[in-house]
């Protein structure tokens, strides 16, 4: 693998995607796994290769994209804030994992660990933002180890063909991030 660490993690590194990586394999069919997007507004169309790479070359420069790669070197997910708003100073996160059986848990979590304390300490943001499908409710009691929190729960608001569920809405303030490190003795947020 050919790509450089952006942020460093303790079971998972972020790397910085290149257009090169994107081609070469197949990050794309992610979003046509009826199993990975189950949850996800994706998957009601097909995902190609040129609209992936259309995706990256428009967002990369405005949007934090990078991919989430176990401690083996091999790339599990991709990981983004987007929607940036410097004079409000929130994002909006998003979450892919690439295989539904993972070996070690806390990839996913340490990873949108690491990005919420680079949105807050390296960008300067205030709050991180994300909608969830109800059934990943589970998922977000684990986000409440690093400071989400459930802020609303919109009804019916996931619709995906003629499915139609409850989602609720998250978010990590920096106050609560600050309480959550000094609760912890200092340091980072995991680790």
């Amino acid at each position: 693998m050919n790509l450089e660490i952006f942020l460093h993690g303790e079971t998972i590194d972020l790397y910085i995607p290149t257009i090169e990586y994107i081609k070469e394999n197949r990050l794309y069919t992610w979003w046509n796994n009826p199993d990975i997007t189950a949850y996800l507004d994706s998957g009601a169309f097909p995902n190609t290769l040129s609209k992936q790479i259309a995706y990256y070359e428009k967002y990369l420069d405005q949007d934090l994209i990078l991919l989430i790669g176990n401690k083996e070197k091999e790339i599990i997910g991709s990981i983004a804030l987007s929607s940036i708003d410097y004079r409000t100073k929130k994002a909006e996160l998003g979450i892919i994992m690439g295989r539904i059986f993972r070996k070690n848990p806390l990839e996913s979590l340490e990873s949108v660990a690491r990005i919420t304390e680079h949105a807050f300490l390296k960008i300067g943001l205030d709050r991180v933002n994300a909608r969830q499908h109800i059934g990943l409710i589970h998922w977000s009691n684990r986000m409440s180890l690093i400071g989400y929190r459930i802020e609303g729960i919109y009804k019916n608001g996931f619709v995906k063909g003629k499915e139609k569920a409850d989602q609720f809405h998250i978010a990590c303030s920096y106050e609560d991030y600050c309480r959550i490190i000094a609760n912890r003795g200092g340091g980072r947020i995991m680790g």
